[in-house]
């Protein structure tokens, strides 16, 4: 079976929930991926279930707000709230941020964590990028190492976080290889503590011999492309589209080569 590559609605964010799903069809996708936020498209079960019938695309992921909680709930109900929208909608994974390493991941995995994978979803925790040195000495850790994220179960990786933390994406990746439930795939010129999410195959990491090693491995989740919208041609919808079907063939071209032919 193959790997379905779907798209995060959240590399569209500047549009509304049903044009992007409309793209995404037109452009080929197997499925989406929801970023959800304050507005009420991005959550709202009976609204989601019907643009997956009328477009044909299932939901393969949900991603709750990335900096804030939604239903007017904080960010660890908001967890546990999204994981039981997954099950309502028949979605079968949810992607969850952690908290700083130590004492607060702890804490969030044994809490608000258990809690969101006790409604029968899968919840696959993110890495998070590297923080950038602040102004008046160094931030709050993120889960950025692979190390970070050895008590947490399942995992999924992002791979411009790879590169805004310095790290290779290989060997992060067969780290994480038998908890890797999910892929959140764009590309990156490895600046330190920028987090880019450029178009596949417009920076520098190794994505072709990232994706065949998963495809050799077996591996069981999705890609998913999350990208920012100004390299993906926003606001042309016809250069969207294009850009779109470019990233979706450069994705599955890496899936089906060998390791010897992506190197």
């Amino acid at each position: 079976m193959s790997v379905p590559v779907v798209f995060s609605t959240g590399s569209l964010h500047p549009f509304g929930l049903e044009r992007v799903f409309g793209w995404a069809a037109e452009a080929g996708f197997d499925g989406i991926e929801v970023m959800m936020d304050d507005r009420w498209d991005t959550h709202q079960p009976a609204y989601l279930i019907d643009l997956v019938q009328r477009y044909e695309l299932p939901i393969l992921a949900l991603h709750p707000p990335i900096y804030q909680g939604a239903w007017r709930l904080g960010p660890e109900e908001t967890l546990v709230r999204s994981a039981r929208l997954a099950r309502r909608i028949s979605c079968p994974l949810v992607v969850a941020h952690p908290p700083p390493p130590g004492p607060p991941l702890r804490r969030w995995t044994a809490g608000p964590l258990a809690a969101a994978r006790g409604e029968g979803v899968t919840v696959a925790v993110e890495n998070m990028p590297a923080n950038r040195p602040g102004f008046f000495g160094v931030r709050r850790g993120s889960c950025h190492l692979p190390e970070h994220l050895a008590d947490v179960g399942d995992v999924t990786l992002d791979t411009s976080h790879v590169g805004a933390s310095g790290i290779d994406l290989l060997a992060a990746r067969e780290t994480l290889a038998g908890r890797l439930r999910h892929v959140h795939l764009s590309d990156s010129n490895l600046v330190a503590g920028k987090d880019e999410h450029r178009l596949p195959g417009k920076g520098l990491l190794p994505l072709k011999s990232f994706l065949a090693a998963l495809a050799a491995d077996g591996y069981q989740g999705a890609v998913c492309l999350e990208l920012k919208p100004w390299p993906l041609g926003t606001p042309d919808p016809e250069v969207i589209l294009k850009r779109m079907r470019a990233a979706l063939e450069y994705t599955r071209d890496g899936l089906r080569r060998t390791a010897t032919e992506a190197s």
